[in-house]
């Protein structure tokens, strides 16, 4: 009975980490800038942490919050490159570099808000079954 709870379990974790990215792609698409930024420091560089860019436009405004490995802070980046980025100038969505294009995510969602709800109403029905027996 206990591998029925980690479907939906698993599933509703992926749909959160699915609607967080998309909630930040959104936000960058919406409200995003772009910036030509210079790399004053890069954090766990030669570490197995993820690193991570410290990055300011050229008047000396920070861009908040880091950009991180995967998202433009690649390997061979070091401090005083200059980068091109689309940022959140409010410091809510990650920074992103200039390969970033926005995405849907729509189809995705909903395929797995069904999967989720499917699974609920799958177990509903089994729970009522054993019920009745």
């Amino acid at each position: 009975m206990a591998w029925q709870l980690l479907l939906p379990f698993f599933t509703g974790a992926l749909l959160g980490f699915v609607s967080h990215g998309a909630g930040e792609d959104s936000a960058l698409k919406e409200r995003g800038r772009w910036a030509e930024a210079t790399v004053v420091a890069v954090k766990n560089e030669n570490s197995n942490k993820t690193a991570q860019c410290t990055l300011r436009k050229p008047h000396g405004q920070a861009i908040e919050p880091d950009l991180k490995e995967g998202h433009g802070c690649e390997d061979g980046i070091e401090r005083g490159d200059a980068l091109r980025v689309r940022y959140d100038p409010e410091g809510v969505a990650d920074p992103e570099d200039e390969s970033w294009k926005p995405e849907s995510y729509g189809g995705l969602i909903a395929g797995l808000a069904t999967v989720f709800v499917g699974f609920g109403v799958w177990g509903s029905v089994r729970m009522s079954r054993q019920g009745r027996e």
